[in-house]
């Protein structure tokens, strides 16, 4: 918070008026200067505050946030804050301060607990929950300084969703940034990213489709981040709005044509959905050049060889090289249960159904509208092709019960 000559003016004039013996009146006022971006302001608003014992402790967060969280170090202020601090308040008061503010400073640093966040030993998360509940004082210190705060708890949601998995607890601290800065595009992908993948992808919070194409777009500043385009195109494409799907992956490879994700992912829309073979090869075709061993654009061009032009042949060579590279590559085997199938070669069209659907254990994948059309497919094959009732019944329930845990929903095209 940058303070002018005459704001910094009325802040001093309402200091010297009110007396330090009214020291609640000036709390606010010497906030403005502790957290704004003038050093000198700042050592003003602490040697205010250490003329009275009561400012400190009404302070303490303030004082906190100022002593720990600072981007460099600086003996005037960080030192000062840390001593005010100390000659305050008790020993295990001041820990217990530190402790709500240490994972934000963990947020920001790259180093790990070696035993792992999800280890109960790993104090962490202790200081999570101490930080969570000392939230109600904290929150209205944090509004002076929303940017570097939401910044900080970006990172921190980043850090609970890789390290600890826990996208729920990860998505509330997205909420948090958000909430300090509305415009924070990192905090917007991630909470973006964390939606998609475990609400729209299930079906779930349709209706916030277009915001989240807002910040997943708000978060582009280049081909760097060319995810942006990818993710808004297979957003799109989740809520069955091919045409616009399209139009995001047309965009995202003018800014970015040789992205082989792009690539991919545009072929399988326009083999899939538009039927389009020939610009379909011709995109595989060009990822593969750049990728020759990309797993995904060999299965691609594979379904296009084998479904846009019956190059059987063709098509067995692309799915068993990509085998070769990775023998546990779910897709890869449902293609092939399709090849097999055409060739009439049912028993081996049923070993690919069956490790394309699943291991043994659990299915292949958690993506539901790939896992409806894998048991559609192993369903019709027992049905139609392998003269098995019972065990085209037996998944028959599985895809009821599927597709009974998915709500319809509809979304108006853009």
């Amino acid at each position: 918070m940058l303070l002018n000559i005459i704001t910094l003016s009325l802040i001093i004039i309402s200091l010297n008026l009110n007396g330090m013996p009214d020291y609640s009146q000036n709390i606010d006022a010497l906030n403005q200067l502790l957290f704004s971006e003038e050093e000198n302001h700042q050592i003003l608003a602490l040697n205010w505050i250490e003329q009275d014992k009561r400012l400190i402790k009404a302070m303490q967060y303030s004082l906190c946030l100022r002593a720990y969280l600072g981007e460099s170090y600086r003996e005037a202020i960080e030192d000062k804050a840390h001593q005010l601090l100390t000659h305050t308040l008790s020993k295990n008061a001041l820990v217990q301060l530190q402790d709500c503010i240490i994972i934000l400073d963990y947020a920001r640093y790259k180093f790990k607990v070696p035993e792992g966040w999800c280890s109960y030993q790993n104090p962490l998360r202790n200081y999570l929950k101490r930080h969570e509940q000392a939230l109600p004082e904290l929150q209205p210190v944090f509004n002076y300084i929303p940017k570097t705060i939401s910044k900080l708890y970006t990172l921190l949601a980043g850090r609970i969703q890789q390290e600890w998995e826990h996208y729920k607890k990860a998505l509330q601290y997205y909420k948090k940034a958000l909430a300090l800065h509305p415009s924070n595009s990192q905090a917007q992908f991630g909470y973006a990213m964390i939606i998609h993948t475990h609400y729209i992808k299930k079906g779930l919070r349709w209706e916030e489709t277009e915001q989240l194409l807002n910040y997943y777009m708000n978060a582009y500043k280049g081909p760097k981040n060319i995810n942006s385009y990818r993710n808004a195109a297979m957003l799109c494409q989740d809520v069955a709005d091919i045409d616009r799907s399209a139009a995001y992956f047309k965009a995202g490879l003018r800014a970015c044509p040789n992205d082989t994700s792009l690539l991919n992912n545009y072929a399988n829309l326009l083999m899939k959905h538009q039927k389009n073979f020939d610009k379909a090869r011709i995109l595989a075709a060009k990822g593969l050049k750049i990728a020759p061993l990309d797993c995904s654009l060999l299965d691609t061009m594979a379904h296009i060889e084998m479904n846009g032009f019956g190059a059987i042949e063709r098509a067995k060579i692309l799915f068993e090289k990509a085998l070769k590279i990775d023998k546990d590559l779910h897709y890869v085997h449902t293609g092939l249960g399709d090849l097999y199938l055409r060739c009439h070669q049912v028993e081996q069209a049923k070993k690919h159904y069956q490790k394309g659907l699943h291991n043994g254990l659990q299915y292949c994948t958690r993506e539901i509208p790939e896992l409806i059309e894998k048991l559609e497919k192993i369903i019709h094959f027992y049905r139609h092709s392998y003269g098995d009732n019972s065990s085209a019944e037996w998944y028959e329930q599985k895809l009821q019960r599927l597709r009974k845990s998915r709500p319809n929903n509809t979304i108006k095209k853009g």
